[in-house]
Order: C-alpha cells, then structure tokens, then sequence
C-alpha cells in the first residue's frame, strides 16, 4: 500500500454561512453583484498566496505546506484553477521541520550534510479540492505515501486558512465513502475474532492463612474454518461469544463478557483484512489504494490519470454527501 487517498469533508459551522460568505468576508470582497467564476477566483488567488510564496506552517505539528516551482515553471501551472466546476487541483509539497538530521550518500557516507531546524524536508503529494460556493461542505482528496503523510496538518491547515476574525469556522474529518464499504463487505467473509480480559485468580498460600491474588491478561483467538458472510456477522458474533467460554480456577468466563473484543474480516478479491472492534462494525473503514487502480511510472503517477480517477470519486460519492446537507 505505497500510495493511498485520502479523502476529507471540510465543514462549516452554522455561523459561518457558505463558503461564498467566508470567501467574500476573507478576501474582502463587497460587491454586491460579483459572478460565482471571480468569487472562485479570489479564493484561489488566496490559496496561492498563502502556500505559493512561502512556508505554510503549523507551528504545533512543525509541519509545513508550499508550493516548490521549477527552473521556468508557473505556479498556476502547478496548482490549477477549474473555476467552472469549482475544482483546484494540483501538487502541493509538505513536510516536517524543527529537526537536526544528517544527509549522507549511499556510496559514501563521509559525504555529510546537516539539515537544521529551520530546513523543511518535503515529499509532492497531488490533491484535489472541489468546493461549492453554495454550500457548507467541500471534498478535499489528497495522496499519502507509504513513508510520508500530511494527515497531521490538514485540520489545522484548512482551520487556519479559511478563519475569519476570531472564529474557527471549520471542522476537517477523513471521509469514508459508504459505497465502498458496501463494495468491500459484499465480497467479505469474517477472518477472525479475538477476546481480551484481565482476569484475577485467587489461591490459598502452603500455610491456608492468606489469599494471594495474581492477574493474568488472557487472550482467546477464534478462525473460523469456513467462509462466513458479512452479512451474518452480527449472528455469528453473538453465537461465538454467548457459546464458548473459559474457565479460570472455579470461576467460568463467557466471551461475551471479555472486556476487548475485536474482529477482521477478508476479501479475497481485493486480497485485503481489515480489522474492526466487535459492537462498531460501522467502523469499518477501507482505503483507496492508488497503486491498484492507476499505473505509475517509479511510483509517479500521471496527472491527468489522478485527476479523472477523482473526479469519479467525487461524482460517486457527491449523493452521500450532499444528500445530508439537504
């Protein structure tokens, strides 16, 4: 799983109006009869200008996001505006700084450099903002790779970018689309399940005058040995837990009555297991994985291909989204 997307849901509050109020406010715009297109505009001009010319950082995370141009190249070329459809999608570079590390050379590692604090080390990640002038809720999808991530900064990033005056008008959460959960579950069968308690046994000491107590943590994996459906695991949980149990001196255990119990289920299509805590089998959560859909070329992939494979992402999960908004 090298490369993943991740897709967030950028929300407004109730105070905060439209994305149309904060951008005409942010970027102080007054004009009474101004089209949605230079609205957009202005708010991409504003993205541009707080990660384009220098560091974006959030001093919390000593993380930080820019925009890292070539010899000759534009940024609007870079991060580009699709006004008409409310789209802003690009490459955006981000990394971690406020650290002493040390480069050296595979083939010769006297061949050192110091990075300091005050240097950001960057990775490119593509993203894809669709925001709605009129609505309260934007999609925003952006690449994670194996050994790096923006996942720590993006809340803040996004708090901090679209705050007006003294009010957080903001609330940025991973997004998991429903009808890929459906995809992955129809093809699922329960892997296993685990119990977890602490349990305390009492013994008498060799003199019969004291109890001595000792804990021990147990742990109780079950496999089943044939395929069982998700569409039966609430059946089947309940089954194994009510019918098996442990016996720990004198004293029996159900299952059920485990304080952690946690579950995977597998999809042989997708060749994936993924966990899940029994009693939240809502939270089951795949991911997308880029590396399976798209080609890459060194693990670079084509622009154009990134950008159509979410704008299908978008379209399929816009009747989620906005279904509770209205």
């Amino acid at each position: 799983m090298a490369n993943k997307l991740d897709v967030y849901l950028i929300t407004l509050s109730k105070r905060a109006g439209t994305f149309k109020d904060v951008i005409c406010k942010k970027c102080e715009l007054t004009e009474q009869s101004l089209s949605s297109t230079k609205i957009f505009n202005a708010f991409y001009k504003l993205f541009l200008e707080k990660i384009g010319k220098d560091v974006f950082c959030v001093a919390s995370k000593n993380m930080g996001i820019t925009i890292l141009k070539g010899k000759g190249q534009k940024t609007n070329n870079i991060v580009t505006a699709h006004s008409s459809n409310q789209l802003i999608e690009g490459y955006i570079d981000g990394g971690s700084y406020n650290s002493i590390r040390k480069i050296a050379r595979l083939t010769n590692i006297s061949q050192r450099q110091i990075v300091q604090k005050s240097d950001i080390i960057t990775d490119k990640f593509y993203f894809y903002l669709y925001l709605p002038l009129d609505s309260k809720i934007a999609v925003f999808m952006v690449q994670t790779k194996e050994y790096a991530s923006l996942r720590r900064l993006i809340p803040s990033f996004w708090e901090k970018l679209l705050k007006t005056g003294e009010h957080r008008n903001c609330q940025v959460n991973l997004y998991y689309p429903q009808w890929l959960r459906a995809e992955f579950l129809q093809g699922a069968n329960l892997h296993s399940l685990s119990f977890e308690n602490e349990n305390i046994s009492q013994v008498q000491t060799e003199h019969d005058l004291d109890i001595e107590s000792h804990s021990y943590k147990v742990k109780v994996i079950i496999t089943p040995d044939e395929d069982n459906p998700i569409t039966d695991l609430a059946s089947t949980i309940e089954k194994i837990g009510s019918k098996f149990a442990l016996k720990i001196g004198q004293t029996t255990y159900m299952l059920s009555s485990f304080a952690k119990k946690k579950g995977a289920i597998k999809n042989e299509e997708h060749k994936k297991i993924l966990p899940f805590k029994i009693d939240e089998e809502d939270k089951i959560h795949p991911v997308i994985v880029l590396d399976e859909v798209l080609s890459s070329n060194d693990g670079e992939f084509n622009r154009s291909d990134l950008k159509s494979f979410c704008d299908d992402i978008l379209t399929r999960i816009k009747p989620e989204i906005y279904a509770i908004e209205h």
